[in-house]
């Protein structure tokens, strides 16, 4: 049996809930896709897609470590941005300030770890961010003066993360995460 997975950590940004409605209804006409809930939000230090369980009870014996306990972070949740760009998004996010540079050294660490296991060496630059939508169609005159308008807004911050294996279940209703066992 294989699973869909990421190694991530899940975030919970005090107070969000109060402004991910405002930023609902400000963008909603704006952006066509699917709002991602608020239990999702998470930092994706890997993708690794379906895998079994026996290679991810390897992953949790080489990442034993850092699996276990909470780590110290530096983290500002600051600003909106978008993939690939703003004149094109893709996905809509919050971006992640890592004052502490703790995030870096985790995703390193975690594909040095999986290279051991034969994965290929990640190609994409790690930048920590908080998906809120994967964008369908978008007016970009509209979404252009409406993100900077959020350029330094400050949602809030966290001092500690934890790292997990997490499986992604896709459902028409949107994706379930939850960590694996």
């Amino acid at each position: 049996m294989k699973k869909r997975v990421f190694i991530g950590s899940f975030v919970k940004i005090p107070g969000f809930s109060k402004e991910y409605p405002k930023i609902k209804k400000e963008f909603g006409g704006i952006l066509a896709g699917r709002w991602i809930p608020e239990r999702n939000f998470h930092i994706t230090y890997r993708f690794l897609g379906d895998i079994s369980i026996y290679e991810i009870n390897n992953i949790k014996a080489i990442l034993k470590d850092k699996l276990e306990g909470s780590i110290s972070v530096s983290i500002k949740f600051k600003g909106l941005g978008a993939f690939p760009n703003l004149a094109n998004p893709r996905v809509f996010f919050i971006q992640v300030e890592d004052t502490s540079g703790n995030l870096q050294e985790i995703s390193r660490f975690i594909n040095q770890k999986l290279a051991l296991l034969g994965y290929p060496e990640e190609k994409k630059l790690f930048k920590p961010h908080i998906t809120l939508k994967r964008i369908k169609q978008v007016d970009n005159e509209q979404f252009l003066r409406k993100i900077k308008s959020y350029e330094n807004k400050l949602f809030g911050v966290q001092k500690e993360i934890k790292i997990n294996i997490v499986e992604s279940i896709l459902r028409p209703e949107g994706a379930i995460y939850k960590p694996v066992e």
